[in-house]
């Protein structure tokens, strides 16, 4: 089945009419999830993909893929949560770590939002996970963001603008901001989107001030319940607004043993991936074409190159 594909040409300012990008998280956090992103692209909507440069081996392994998906937009998914890998260069000090490396999305959000994080540290973390991506890759990310979307979080906002600011990455990353339809009428983890979408538009705020461009809405947060029906993003895709930017994330994959013990959603990337891409959506996601797009063709000004 051929790809579902973006513009070609790029666009010198938001549109005034809706665009979407669908971005497949974790890439290289396995090789078979690896595999089951590309297969969302190939056979389902996704038109970007965030990977991760902390997995060694298994993001090594994931590289070649990349082959068979040259209109997938590859941006950096920095981590800087527990993910069974190691830090680059952050220690314990830095308050990103303890002694089994990177801690907890909880233990961060209290550190960052009691400011309990040595800036200079998270700056130089994310420094060397850029240096590391362009290192693997061979070309600048096309986007930045991270893992449990914790380049929102007060410090690392500010580390991960000093490091755009060197050119180290792009001008160009997600925030977790939901439209009201669907923050009042999609069910499912609620709480959860809604800590999400304040911290969203507190970042999308800075972000705006700083030149940094991101998308204008967000969606993809789901719960036990929708991954049991055959369309688990029905509720938000019924509830798309009329104009602007919207980033649905998803995290397909296929059958990985290797992310036993290094990850808890396992078995719900299989189920996000059939999904994707099961004939019975397939007919949907030809309807939502015209709309699918990428951030690399979105956004203006993206430089071409990086020194490092």
């Amino acid at each position: 089945m051929s790809p579902i594909s973006a513009p070609s040409q790029p666009i010198a300012t938001k549109p005034e009419k809706l665009a979407i990008v669908v971005t497949a998280d974790d890439f290289g956090i396995g090789r078979r999830t690896s595999e089951g992103i590309v297969q969302a692209h190939l056979q389902g909507p996704v038109t970007a993909t965030s990977l991760m440069v902390v997995t060694g081996d298994h993001v090594r392994a994931s590289l070649p893929l990349l082959a068979d998906a040259p209109n997938l937009d590859v941006g950096l998914h920095l981590v800087l949560t527990r993910c069974g890998h190691a830090p680059l260069v952050a220690r314990k000090s830095s308050g990103l770590c303890d002694d089994d490396g990177f801690g907890t999305n909880g233990r961060l959000w209290i550190k960052a939002m009691t400011a309990r994080l040595d800036r200079n540290a998270v700056t130089d973390e994310i420094t060397a996970q850029a240096e590391l991506f362009h290192k693997l890759v061979g070309r600048l990310p096309s986007h930045v963001d991270a893992h449990h979307h914790a380049h929102q979080l007060p410090v690392i906002r500010d580390a991960l603008l000093e490091v755009i600011a060197r050119g180290l990455l792009p001008a160009i990353t997600r925030v977790t901001v939901e439209t009201p339809a669907t923050i009042r009428f999609a069910p499912g983890v609620r709480a959860k989107r809604r800590v999400a979408h304040l911290l969203g538009k507190r970042a999308a705020k800075l972000f705006s001030r700083r030149g940094v461009w991101a998308n204008d809405f967000y969606f993809g947060m789901l719960d036990s319940a929708s991954l049991r029906r055959d369309a688990p993003w029905q509720h938000f895709l019924q509830r798309l607004p009329d104009f602007g930017v919207v980033e649905w994330v998803v995290h397909p994959g296929l059958p990985d043993d290797s992310l036993r013990g290094r990850d808890s959603y396992i078995e719900q990337r299989c189920t996000e991936l059939r999904a994707l891409t099961d004939p019975a959506n397939v007919d949907q996601w030809k309807r939502l074409r015209p709309l699918l797009t990428r951030k690399s063709v979105l956004a203006p000004g993206r430089p071409a190159s990086i020194k490092i």
